[in-house]
């Protein structure tokens, strides 16, 4: 949008009545001195032609400026991959995935270093879950195998 002011006859449009009457009385003045006699005339005036005189062309110049937000940061898919992987239970993939995540968002400053460590946690509660599982049937199979050979009758 472009910052214009439009000059306007004072006989088509009343002054503010809350000005002072000298600034009305300037308005005026200014107004018709400055008003061009170049352009176009305004539709739907009485007439058809605008009151004062012609409408003053529309300025051309450059173009103003167009500011465009920055595009959103892209979330790292290896990211989105060991969430998910850490969620479905697997228990060294989601941590080998997420250190290579962590490592390309600090380098490429891409989104996503929340979920990514979402993901690796989960990796390593898991791990450390399915290692206490295997612990715990090597322990049962240690002891039922020496208990077996401790009792023998």
């Amino acid at each position: 949008m472009t910052n214009q002011t439009e000059t306007l006859d004072p006989t088509t449009h009343p002054t503010d009545d809350t000005r002072p009457a000298d600034t009305a009385a300037t308005d005026t003045a200014a107004t018709a001195a400055t008003t061009p006699v170049t352009g176009g005339t305004t539709p739907g005036a009485t007439g058809g032609a605008y009151a004062g005189g012609p409408v003053p062309p529309m300025p051309t110049g450059p173009a103003a400026p167009q500011y465009y937000a920055p595009a959103p940061a892209k979330t790292n898919t290896l990211g989105i991959i060991t969430l998910v992987l850490g969620v479905l239970g697997f228990g060294l993939v989601p941590v080998i995935t997420g250190h290579i995540a962590l490592n390309q968002i600090k380098r490429t400053h891409e989104d996503g270093r929340g979920i990514t460590l979402a993901g690796l946690i989960l990796g390593y509660v898991t791990l450390a879950g399915w290692l206490a599982v295997a612990l715990f049937w090597i322990a049962a199979a240690g002891i039922a195998i020496f208990g077996a050979a401790v009792s023998s009758y």
